[in-house]
């Protein structure tokens, strides 16, 4: 994974009828990266679906963090295979 400018506090995987995602709690704004081997489905920032980017080329997915209302926000990451 790749952070610049903020933590990651948590990381959890969940299947359920197949299907994977990964929860990542973490603080901080800006933009966030995590490398994949397929396109994610739809990704979420502090529940809510956000535009990502894939490269299919190197497996990196990139998308933004808001800056949080408050000091020390740990916002909920979910990736959705």
């Amino acid at each position: 994974m790749l952070n610049v400018g903020g933590a990651v506090e948590d990381f959890d995987v969940h299947e359920e009828s197949g299907k994977t995602s990964f929860i990542v709690r973490a603080r901080g704004n800006g933009r966030f990266g995590v490398y994949c081997s397929e396109c994610p489905v739809k990704c979420l920032v502090g529940g809510n679906e956000t535009d990502f980017n894939y490269d299919s080329e190197n497996g990196l997915t990139t998308f933004y963090i808001p800056v949080p209302e408050r000091d020390m926000y740990v916002w909920q990451i979910e990736i959705h295979f």
